[in-house]
């Protein structure tokens, strides 16, 4: 879920999509906020995942930014970029997380039980989590949306050296995602490379060879579509069958329409959201390391039942946001800077 502004061919930078950004990991962060945790139960039964939405937006984002903003690079540009926005933050807060977990590992007489873990973590290995060992899960759980994200930019730096890269992309990972489909697979590498969220990355490049040939303000009716289908799904409208499908549709229009919204409103600013949109990075990685600490000491509180959630949500909520946007604004955004003030060369174009 790489974050940055973005430069637009129709109106400047495209303010919707990032805004659409920072929506997508506030839907991360309730979604985890949701879930029960010891000391803090929830007063109602909740099905609804509204943060499998929020991540599946994030990869069709991803498509459509690399085939907007980065098709013209250079590979080495591609991909030294790509490492500069997406590596140091994750490898830091990585090695933050196992701070708060080494403790435990020592308890049980094992520090190093997650070296293994570590490595292919950094370097984007899928693996079975050690806590979780049902779980394709690195050490830092919400990288592993990374795992995807890396292997897609890897792919399409393969597009770009063809000089194809929406061609030659979308072949390889539709036909990874048809061996998938037709080759049962146990290696957590192979279940990864193969999955049908790669579908989502094609399906963002399509939207952009779109978005550049036509009008999208026709196509406003997508972001009450997708939401639809996500409340559809969450009162178990939607045949189970379905249930993934209606997932990745709605994340395509939910998308969809955000561009509709780039057309009809050029000149709307929204700051907050724009601030969250710039901040959705490090809201996505650190909020779970951040509820560790938070929910221990929220268990405390005098409360129970709907008073113990509604407070308890609401202060999650309210720190996680605001501790990402001084992550992002004292270390992503600075440390992205520097970093791209000491390998870009002058002449490179993009982002």
């Amino acid at each position: 879920m790489e974050g940055s502004s973005l430069p637009g061919h129709k109106s400047g930078r495209l303010h919707f999509i990032q805004y659409l950004r920072g929506v997508a990991a506030i839907m991360v962060l309730v979604h985890h906020a949701l879930n029960a945790r010891r000391g803090v139960s929830l007063p109602f039964e909740s099905d609804v995942n509204v943060g499998r939405l929020g991540v599946l937006i994030f990869f069709v984002i991803s498509g459509f930014v690399m085939m907007h903003a980065c098709r013209n690079e250079a590979v080495g540009d591609f991909l030294k970029r790509r490492f500069i926005r997406i590596v140091p933050l994750y490898w830091l807060l990585t090695l933050v997380y196992l701070a708060v977990l080494l403790p435990n590992d020592l308890a049980a007489g094992d520090p190093f039980r997650r070296a293994g873990a570590l490595v292919q973590s950094f370097f984007f290995i899928p693996h079975w989590h050690t806590g979780v060992p049902t779980e394709i899960w690195p050490v830092l759980t919400p990288g592993w949306t990374l795992n995807y994200e890396m292997f897609f930019f890897f792919i399409f730096a393969i597009g770009i050296g063809a000089g194809r890269p929406a061609q030659v992309s979308t072949a390889i990972l539709c036909a990874l995602v048809a061996v998938g489909w037709l080759v049962p697979m146990s290696s957590p590498i192979l279940m990864t490379w193969t999955s049908a969220f790669l579908l989502l990355f094609v399906a963002g490049m399509f939207l952009a060879l779109l978005w550049q040939q036509f009008d999208f303000s026709i196509v406003r009716w997508g972001l009450p579509v997708g939401l639809l289908i996500v409340l559809l799904e969450a009162i178990d409208w939607v045949p189970q069958e379905w249930g993934v499908f209606a997932y990745f549709l709605a994340a395509i229009m939910v998308v969809a329409g955000t561009l509709s919204c780039e057309e009809r409103y050029p000149e709307t600013r929204l700051k907050f959201l724009g601030l969250l949109g710039d901040s959705s990075y490090s809201i996505y990685l650190s909020h779970t390391i951040l509820m560790i600490p938070l929910y221990k000491v929220l268990q405390f509180l005098p409360l129970s039942g709907w008073p113990q959630f509604l407070v308890v949500f609401c202060i999650a909520l309210a720190i996680c946001t605001g501790c990402g946007i001084l992550l992002y604004r004292t270390v992503e955004r600075p440390v992205t800077r520097r970093l791209r003030i000491v390998f870009d060369k002058p002449h490179s174009k993009g982002r």
